[in-house]
């Protein structure tokens, strides 16, 4: 599964929230993976999205915005992929009611009604809304080429950092700009083709939005890359000027890193007696130093020999996690 998608479903099992910041979110979804049609004067809305529990999601917000409920259904492309696509539909006076809850048209005192271009006035009143809207778009329409690997993999990790939203009007991708600079988030946005891009290419800028979004496990996970990256580039700038013993001790560091990081994402930290505990805050604060120099920064009176001790404790008890998840 892609970065991108696990952070969508850490969303996705996110708590629904008040009426309002429901109406947002399915607003921005229906802006960015659902398709309107109108036929004879009745609306029909097919959502569409290759995660099933984003359609489910989907359906139990209807649900509880109009007490009705939609038909899911699951088609497979014609690619050479096969990857089959999920569609939440709603149908008539339903769709009708639920695109003008969303703020997607406006209905007049004659029954005509006319599309709304930009993201509503309604929709972007309150902060929680906005941050849903966000949410929901990320949702819908975003992608991007963050590829998380193995830590102990010693290719060389090329390329920077990409996260996009994908518009295809340029009304609601500029309202989306303004949304996200509330937060002080600053997209650019450019044209490809017939949608309109909004981007992020900043590792901090992307942590920040991801975070707005409920994505906390995929913060963490792209701070931890970014840990290894910088460790690994500071030990490359040094290879040249350090004796045999430098290989030992980077493989050491990122074996070290590895083991932390996957007690952290199973069992978490706080689990581990306070000694093991305060030993793995201070490797991950201070990655590339070594042995000696940890010494020198921890506050109780170890030994070179006492760290190192523990430190092979913290790599066993990794090791187990990883021989229980096989």
């Amino acid at each position: 599964m892609s970065f991108t998608n696990r952070a969508k479903l850490e969303i996705i099992n996110s708590n629904l929230g008040a009426t309002c910041c429901q109406i947002a979110e399915i607003s921005a979804l229906i802006r960015t993976c659902a398709q309107i049609e109108t036929k004879d004067g009745e609306f029909k809305v097919t959502f569409s999205s290759d995660i099933i529990e984003l359609t489910q999601r989907i359906r139990t917000i209807i649900k509880n915005l109009i007490n009705k409920e939609i038909e899911l259904t699951t088609i497979v492309e014609n690619n050479l992929s096969k990857k089959p696509r999920y569609n939440a539909i709603i149908k008539g006076e339903d769709a009708k009611n639920i695109l003008e809850k969303c703020y997607i048209i406006k209905i007049s005192y004659s029954g005509q009604f006319e599309m709304i271009n930009g993201i509503s006035k309604h929709i972007a009143s309150q902060d929680c809304c906005m941050r849903r809207f966000i949410m929901g778009a990320f949702m819908g329409c975003a992608s991007a080429n963050i590829k998380i690997k193995e830590i102990d993999n010693v290719e060389k990790r090329k390329g920077g950092y990409h996260l996009e939203f994908v518009f295809s009007s340029n009304f609601i991708a500029n309202d989306f700009l303004h949304l996200t600079n509330h937060f002080d988030i600053n997209l650019k946005l450019i044209r490809r083709k017939k949608n309109y891009v909004c981007y992020l290419k900043e590792m901090d800028m992307i942590s920040d939005l991801l975070a707005l979004v409920g994505a906390s496990g995929a913060v963490l996970t792209l701070q931890n890359e970014l840990t290894i990256r910088q460790v690994r580039n500071e030990l490359n700038r040094q290879l040249n000027c350090l004796n045999a013993n430098c290989g030992k001790t980077v493989d050491a560091s990122i074996k070290q890193l590895e083991a932390i990081n996957i007690i952290n994402q199973t069992i978490g930290l706080e689990s581990l007696p306070d000694n093991l505990q305060d030993l793995c805050l201070l490797r991950l604060a201070n990655p590339e130093e070594s042995m000696q120099n940890l010494v020198d920064l921890t506050t109780n009176d170890l030994t070179k020999s006492g760290i190192n001790h523990r430190l092979r404790k913290i790599i066993e008890i990794a090791k187990e996690i990883k021989k229980s998840e096989e």
